[in-house]
């Protein structure tokens, strides 16, 4: 054994037994003294880029779909004829663009996260063995160009769907959305007090928002200006370029480490410190609580993320790419930036976890609200009520994420986020697993029916998860207050 690997053995050890930001780790007095540049620009404009891309990729496949079933759009009035009646054939030829639509996005969605699972892992774990941040946030940059490529030859050069599904494998394997999240809250942690974690990442949270947000409108007012969605295809490859140069100015979040970037030394380190786990201070009941309430209320969005434009683009509401992105932008917008003030307000009143059922009590009522909206009074109205009640259903996420940084060593934020975005690539996959699918077999009799999906999770699941949580917690609590008396 090496001497490089005796040191990596004896901090690994060391650590185990070190809360976060002690010893000799940075503490936050240090952190803020040092001049650095801020991390949210970078989730702000990934997320945008992502933004404009996703819903661009969903609407090129409907419409597409659309021509091949001889169904015409008009770009200045709306999407598409909206045919009403059920009995017409224009009704059912424009279901049939839908169904083919899901059915595209369902594979591509397959080749994308499927391949993202393993990598988010691997580069989590590799940040903390190298103790370097940056290796988990650059990687899925170069990925983000190569999205973007492959969707401006799909839509500009018209090459086979099949190609781009080949392209995007490769693109998942450098980790798409979810690594760079790895890596990026790892370097908040490190940087930041645990007692100003969970605001703090309700802060990026809100930075997530607004550069999706902005995204989302960006795609819709772009594409219905351009009349096209290739020009529109260029700007997520031109902001994929500024995030790779803002990076390499960023300085890592932990001291200037020695180790050596590549080195297979890192496979035995990665070893021992699996089999090291029993041994730590870690309580993995509770950590796997919050992993499990984490998948939960991931897997509850998957409506919003998966079915929102297919279901406004068909009958009833045949709505065009600005309106869906004016849409998409205020909710999205107004449920991280309200969530970051909800918690920052209610913190003072009540605990994480009661936030936390708050989050999860508010994203139900919006999910129900738009499964029903087709057959409500005024239904083009109804959808932008929904991002009110939606407003503070983002709580929940930045609390389980802060109770699962608060309950492991600095040494492996990397490893607990590198493990949670294996688990949300893996959800997001199981999403478009399910709801495409149900989306595609109930579109004939409840359009809506998937939105009504999310909430029976969150009942049977996520509630009664994060419950057992917070009783937990109330009880080790008052068992330390006696023992301290």
């Amino acid at each position: 054994m090496t001497e490089f690997e005796d040191d990596t053995e004896n901090e690994a050890d060391k650590s185990e037994t070190q809360p976060l930001l002690d010893g000799n780790k940075r503490t936050a007095k240090d952190t803020a003294s040092a001049c650095r540049l801020p991390i949210e620009p970078i989730p702000t404009f990934f997320l945008l880029a992502i933004g404009i891309q996703s819903p661009l990729l969903k609407e090129f496949l409907y419409y597409k779909q659309c021509e091949n079933s001889n169904i015409t759009f008009v770009w200045n009035d709306n999407s598409s004829k909206c045919f009403l009646n059920m009995s017409d054939p224009g009704y059912l030829a424009q279901q049939k663009a839908q169904a083919g639509a899901s059915q595209q996005l369902l594979y591509h969605n397959m080749g994308l996260y499927m391949a993202a699972c393993f990598s988010a892992v691997f580069f989590g774990v590799w940040s903390d063995l190298s103790r370097r941040r940056k290796v988990a946030i650059v990687p899925p940059i170069f990925g983000g160009i190569i999205q973007a490529t492959l969707y401006l030859l799909l839509m500009g050069f018209r090459f086979s769907f099949e190609f781009v599904i080949i392209g995007i494998t490769f693109v998942g394997l450098f980790g798409y959305c979810f690594t760079p999240f790895v890596g990026i809250k790892a370097y908040l942690a490190d940087i930041t007090p645990r007692s100003q974690l969970t605001f703090r990442l309700a802060v990026l949270s809100a930075f997530e928002g607004i550069g999706i947000a902005l995204g989302y409108i960006s795609s819709g007012l772009w594409v219905q200006w351009q009349k096209s969605f290739t020009t529109s295809m260029w700007i997520p490859l031109g902001l994929f370029v500024f995030i790779f140069l803002y990076v390499r100015l960023l300085p890592e979040s932990l001291p200037r480490s020695k180790k050596e970037l590549f080195s297979w030394s890192y496979v035995s380190a990665f070893r021992r410190a699996c089999s090291s786990v029993k041994n730590s201070n870690i309580d993995w009941g509770m950590l796997g609580c919050y992993y499990i309430a984490y998948i939960s209320t991931h897997f509850a969005d998957g409506p919003f993320s998966e079915i929102l434009n297919l279901f406004l683009m068909g009958s009833p509401f045949c709505w065009d790419p600005a309106k869906i992105g004016i849409l998409l932008a205020v909710m999205y917008l107004g449920a991280y930036i309200m969530s970051a003030v909800g918690i920052r307000l209610l913190g003072r009143l009540m605990d994480d976890l009661w936030i936390a059922q708050i989050g999860i009590l508010s994203d139900v009522l919006a999910n129900i609200l738009m499964a029903v909206s087709a057959y409500l009074p005024h239904r083009d109205i109804i959808p932008f009520i929904v991002p009110c009640v939606r407003m503070l259903g983002r709580m929940q996420h930045s609390v389980i994420t802060s109770g699962m940084s608060k309950l492991v060593p600095q040494d492996r934020q990397g490893s607990v986020f590198a493990l949670l975005y294996c688990f949300e690539a893996i959800n997001k996959l199981t999403q478009s697993l399910v709801f495409l699918p149900v989306y595609r077999a109930t579109l004939h009799w409840f359009p809506g029916f998937g939105f009504l999906i999310g909430p029976a999770i969150s009942f049977i699941i996520t509630v009664p998860v994060l419950g057992f949580v917070h009783y937990r917690t109330r009880s080790r609590s008052t068992r330390s207050q006696l023992t301290i008396n």
